[in-house]
């Protein structure tokens, strides 16, 4: 009788096992494919038509992604020309409509020289809490003001610099981008 027992046992253990180790790879080999993606992947394969960003706060915290990828990623030419198409849908039509297609690439690019010639990158960002952002009315519309430190070092110093974003509501309720000021 004892053999029978232990026999038992010994087929629960084997089965558990095999179980535990089943769904191991499972989560392993789903996670794999996940954690391959870059961080400029992520953010070109974002559907903004889906899933645009909640509140103010999220649609600049998704916007300082980008900027920071601009500065410290590695990507194609193609890739950054879907990142800055990704940036410009986050901007009100009114911002869009001053920063045409081509002529922001060109500033994104050039700004990204200038970053590159100082060896300058956004070592950290640090956005307002939710309490924290301001909300008015200004012409019949709902705006936003959020606040952003940005850490930036170079081969030489360190410094910080401080800018407040200006957004607005549009007509489907979605907060867009239309300028910011320092």
């Amino acid at each position: 009788m004892k053999k029978n027992g232990l026999k038992s046992i010994i087929v629960v253990v084997f089965c558990a096992c095999l179980c535990v180790g089943y769904y191991y790879y499972l989560t392993q080999k789903t996670g794999g494919k996940e954690q391959k993606l870059s961080e400029v992947e992520m953010i070109i394969s974002k559907d903004l038509e889906a899933s645009y960003p909640k509140t103010a706060r999220e649609v600049v915290k998704f916007y300082n992604r980008i900027l920071k990828s601009y500065y410290s990623q590695e990507y194609t030419q193609e890739q950054l020309e879907m990142m800055a198409e990704q940036a410009r849908l986050l901007m009100d039509e009114e911002l869009r409509g001053k920063n045409p297609k081509e002529q922001y690439l060109e500033a994104v690019k050039a700004d990204i020289a200038s970053y590159g010639k100082e060896k300058m990158t956004i070592s950290n960002i640090s956005l307002e809490s939710v309490n924290e952002i301001e909300y008015k009315t200004v012409k019949g519309s709902e705006c936003a003001y959020v606040d952003v430190d940005y850490f930036l070092k170079s081969k030489k110093n360190a410094q910080r610099a401080s800018q407040t974003y200006i957004l607005r509501k549009d007509d489907g309720g979605k907060w867009r981008i239309l300028g910011f000021y320092q």
